[in-house]
C-alpha cells in the first residue's frame, strides 16, 4: 500500500488505491475551496456533509502514518520507528518553511505589482510586512500561519506526538484512545484549550491540535492494525446503519444549502440551527461524526480493488494523492495565484471555472511528471522486506 511516507511496498502487499484516490480528491477540494467566491466550491467534499476536505486529509494522513510507522515499530523496534517519524517531521517542516517564503514573496510582489495593499490583509500577511524579524521567528515556531497555511503545522505537531501514541497503543490502546477522546471533549467544553498564534494576544491556531488529534490518532490506530474493514465490530450491521443514519440526513441538509446558493427561494434546511455547531477550529462533534461515518461507509461499501480506481478517470486523483506533500504545497501557491487572477481580471463564473480547471490541470501534470520520474528511476534492492510507503506524499 503506497501511503506517501517513503519506501516501497513489500512483496505481496496490494496498494489500497482508496487512500490515494480520496487524498487526491481532498487536495483538489482544498485548492478549489481556497479560491474566494468560487462557484465550484459548492461541489467539493464540503457538499457531502458536515465535514470537508480538511477532515478527510487529516484522517487519511493519520491512517497512512499509523500503517507505515506502526509496522516499522512491529518489525524493527521503537527507536527506528521514532527516527523514521522524525525524519518525516523534518521533511514536512522544511516544506512548510519553503512554502511560507514562496507564499510571502508572492503576496509581497503582488501587492507592489497590482498596487493593492489590501492583499496583505486578505492573506493575513500584513504583520510580516510590518515586522518581518518577529514574523519570521513566529513562522519558524509555527505560530504565524497566513491564509491557507494552517494544515501543515497541524500535521507536523500531530506527527511529532505519534511515537508516544504508538508506544501507548502497544500497551493500552483503549486507554490511550480514551484519553485522546477526553482531550477532544475537553476542548468542546472549554475553547481556551488551544495553542497561541501570532499576531495578537488572543490569537490561536486555526486548527486546534488538541481537538484534531483525536481524528488523526483514531486514523493512526486503524491504519496500524488494518481494521477498518476487518474488525468484527466494524462489520456490524448496526454500526453501518448508524453511519447511514447520520451521513444521509447530513448530506440532505448540506446539499440543500448548495441548492439555496443557486436558487434563493429553496430553503437552506436547518442552516441557522446547525451552522453554530460546525466549528472547524475545534473539530465539532458534527464534523467528527460526519467524517468517521463517511470513512466507515467507504470502507464497507467500496472495495479496495474496485476497477474504478485503476481507470483513466480515477488516475489523476490517485497519482495526486500518491504525491500529496508536493501537490498540497503546489495547490497552496496556485490558490494564491487564482485568488489574485479572479480579483483582478473579471472574476465571474467563467473565470472561476477557468482558474479552477487550470489549477487542477497543473497539479495533475506535476503529479504525472513525478510519477514518471519515480518509475524511471532504478529501484534499490534491499535484503529485508520493506514497510509500505510512497513517493513523497504526506
Amino acid at each position: 500500500m503506497n501511503t506517501g511516507h517513503g519506501g516501497a511496498p513489500p512483496a505481496g502487499t496490494v496498494r489500497d488505491l482508496r487512500l490515494d484516490f480520496f487524498r487526491g480528491l481532498a487536495l483538489f477540494s482544498i485548492f478549489i475551496d481556497h479560491i474566494p467566491n468560487n462557484v465550484l466550491a459548492q461541489f467539493t467534499l464540503q457538499t457531502v456533509g458536515m465535514s470537508d476536505a480538511a477532515e478527510v486529509f487529516i484522517l487519511i494522513s493519520g491512517y497512512a502514518a499509523g500503517m507505515v510507522y506502526g509496522r516499522v515499530l512491529d518489525r524493527q523496534g521503537m527507536v527506528l520507528a521514532t527516527a523514521r517519524i522524525y525524519h518525516r517531521v523534518w521533511q514536512l517542516y522544511v516544506a512548510h518553511v519553503f512554502l511560507f517564503m514562496l507564499f510571502m514573496a508572492a503576496v509581497a510582489h503582488s501587492m507592489g505589482a497590482l498596487d493593492n495593499p489590501l492583499y496583505a490583509e486578505e492573506f493575513r500577511a500584513a504583520d510580516f510586512l510590518k515586522e518581518p524579524d518577529v514574523a519570521i521567528i513566529k513562522a519558524l515556531t509555527l505560530q504565524f500561519q497566513p491564509a491557507f497555511m494552517d494544515i501543515l503545522p497541524l500535521y507536523i505537531v500531530l506527527l511529532g506526538v505519534l511515537p508516544l501514541m504508538l508506544a501507548g497503543f502497544r500497551r493500552a490502546p483503549l486507554a490511550v484512545l480514551g484519553a485522546s477522546f477526553l482531550l477532544w471533549f475537553a476542548v468542546q467544553l472549554d475553547r481556551s484549550i488551544a495553542l497561541p498564534a501570532y499576531p495578537g494576544a488572543n490569537q490561536v491556531w486555526f486548527f486546534n491540535p488538541f481537538a484534531w488529534q483525536f481524528l488523526f490518532f483514531t486514523g493512526a490506530w486503524f491504519g496500524w492494525h488494518g481494521t477498518w474493514g476487518g474488525a468484527a465490530w466494524l462489520a456490524s450491521r448496526w454500526l453501518l446503519l448508524a453511519a447511514l443514519a447520520f451521513a444521509v440526513p447530513a448530506f440532505i441538509i448540506r446539499i440543500s444549502w448548495t441548492v439555496h446558493y443557486f436558487f434563493d427561494p429553496f430553503p437552506a434546511l436547518f442552516a441557522k440551527a446547525v451552522w453554530p455547531w460546525l466549528s472547524k477550529t475545534d473539530l465539532s462533534a458534527a464534523r467528527l461524526l460526519n467524517v468517521l461515518a463517511l470513512a466507515l461507509l467507504v470502507a464497507r461499501l467500496v472495495r479496495p480493488d474496485a476497477r474504478f480506481f485503476a481507470s483513466a478517470v480515477a488516475r489523476p486523483f490517485v497519482i495526486s494523492g500518491r504525491h500529496s506533500l508536493h501537490i498540497f504545497c503546489l495547490g497552496i501557491l496556485l490558490s494564491v495565484i487564482g485568488h489574485l487572477v479572479i480579483n483582478e481580471y473579471f472574476g465571474g463564473v467563467p473565470m472561476q471555472l477557468a482558474v479552477s480547471a487550470a489549477g487542477v490541470a497543473i497539479m495533475v501534470g506535476v503529479a504525472a511528471l513525478m510519477e514518471w520520474f519515480g518509475s524511471a528511476m532504478p529501484q534499490p534492492h534491499r535484503a529485508a522486506p520493506q514497510q509500505p510507503g510512497g513517493k513523497g506524499g504526506s
